[in-house]
């Protein structure tokens, strides 16, 4: 199902295991783009997108599931990282998405 964008896209912003790239979309009657989407499907710059790879692997070698973060350090050096990945990724997609950042999630 294809068709046209609504008027304001909701990019969601998280991590989450096996995925490569943190950023998800849910899709519409209007605008199927799946649920997983790339930094490509937004035309991200290459200095966002290689941030939010770094961002992304932070968090897949200091977080677990059960456990939960290795070092607070960690968690905080990920959390300052993503809010400044998510006003980027904002400035980036103004023009036709909002963003919905959840790294609250992890929190300790």
């Amino acid at each position: 199902m294809s068709g046209t964008p609504p008027a304001r896209r909701i990019i969601r912003l998280f991590p989450d295991y096996s995925r490569d790239w943190p950023l998800w979309e849910n899709s519409t009657p209007t605008w199927d783009v799946g649920y997983t989407t790339t930094p490509e499907t937004y035309g991200l710059s290459e200095a966002l997108t290689a941030d939010m790879a770094s961002w992304n692997a932070l968090w897949e070698h200091h977080f677990d599931p059960i456990d939960g973060w290795d070092d607070g350090v960690n968690y905080e050096r990920w959390a300052a990282a993503g809010e400044a990945i998510a006003a980027r990724l904002q400035r980036e997609v103004k023009a036709f998405a909002n963003v919905q950042y959840e790294g609250d999630q992890y929190k300790p």
